[in-house]
């Protein structure tokens, strides 16, 4: 792992790799630390709105399937 604080690996048709590191804030001035703060808010958002989707798709998939039952009748 890099120095970075978070690192995203993806190949086209592959599954996403996110990687969370701890941040260090050591030696950075404070305007510095106030932009990396709103960056890392900034990408906890977009994570939560990339699972929001894959949960409505999950429920939405879930509700289909059990649309798609027919009950048969045996005599």
């Amino acid at each position: 792992m890099s120095d970075r604080i978070f690192e995203v690996e993806h190949r086209p048709g592959e599954e996403w790799v996110l990687r969370f590191k701890s941040p260090k804030f050591y030696g950075l001035s404070d305007s510095t630390r106030q932009h990396m703060l709103a960056a890392q808010k900034e990408i906890l958002l977009t994570l939560r709105s990339i699972l929001d989707v894959a949960i409505e798709r999950t429920e939405k998939s879930s509700e289909a399937r059990k649309r798609k039952r027919t009950k048969i009748e045996v005599q």
